[in-house]
């Protein structure tokens, strides 16, 4: 025979499990500092599972250490909601849009270091809305990885294709080898964007040697403000990229 649960013991278990829900996602803040000793990352964990983040999320670099350069949120240990990127200074935008379960989802905008607006890419269908017209011909070439379909839009740096071609510019510094021997040419450095748009896997197809394969695998491992993936038919694929460093003496 069943008996009608007593309505106080009916509270007694709500409250109950309301408590215990309470306690499963309570969560306590963790400082990472970073290998170098400038910067760090904090962000929220779960007091029942350290190792899964839930919740804000800050990650500080600069000169200093101190400057806010990305917030947001994970859920579960996935990206999620709202993420901003700055550039090390801080004070300039460098990217903004949502993640849904780690991924990029719907319009994400980028900007250049100086704030104008270099790209706008509706992440969830690979359209690219607005893009800041190159004034030089893109000197990135890609393809998709062997085996893979035909890609319908290719990856992208995200503060254009001219920012692109600045920072290598600005960044190389011309080995002291190469100067010495007058050694001049074309570096070819190849590297995977996957379809987060991480790059990875760099390596020099084609060298000049005395010191410039290196520095030129170097400038491209470093380049600031990241890729924008390749798209297959709406969905973020990944691709292998090839491009070129030059080495000339005036």
């Amino acid at each position: 025979m069943l008996f009608p649960t007593p309505p106080r013991l009916l509270l007694l278990f709500s409250l109950l499990g309301i408590s215990l829900t309470s306690q499963a996602q309570l969560t306590q803040k963790v400082v990472m500092p970073h290998a170098s000793g400038l910067g760090r990352e904090e962000y929220m964990v779960l007091q029942a599972a350290p190792e899964t983040k839930q919740g804000a999320y800050w990650q500080y670099a600069g000169p200093k250490g101190t400057t806010l350069v990305t917030k947001g949120f994970y859920a579960a240990g996935e990206k999620d909601s709202v993420w901003t990127t700055y550039f090390d200074r801080g004070k300039t935008l460098q990217s903004k849009g949502r993640y849904q379960h780690d991924q990029k989802k719907g319009v994400w905008e980028y900007y250049s270091d100086k704030g104008s607006p270099a790209l706008k890419i509706d992440h969830s269908t690979g359209q690219t809305l607005f893009s800041l017209p190159p004034k030089r011909p893109s000197q990135l070439v890609c393809r998709p990885l062997p085996g893979a379909a035909v890609l319908t839009a290719n990856p992208q740096y995200a503060e254009g294709a001219d920012a692109l071609l600045m920072r290598i510019g600005m960044n190389i510094r011309y080995p002291a080898m190469a100067l010495r021997n007058n050694v001049m040419g074309q570096v070819l450095v190849a590297f995977v964007i996957d379809s987060t748009g991480t790059a990875t896997s760099y390596r020099v197809v084609k060298g000049v040697g005395s010191g410039c394969d290196e520095e030129a695998l170097r400038v491209i491992q470093q380049l600031p403000g990241g890729w924008i993936p390749a798209y297959t038919n709406g969905q973020p694929v990944a691709a292998e990229c090839e491009v070129p460093v030059i080495f000339a003496i005036k």
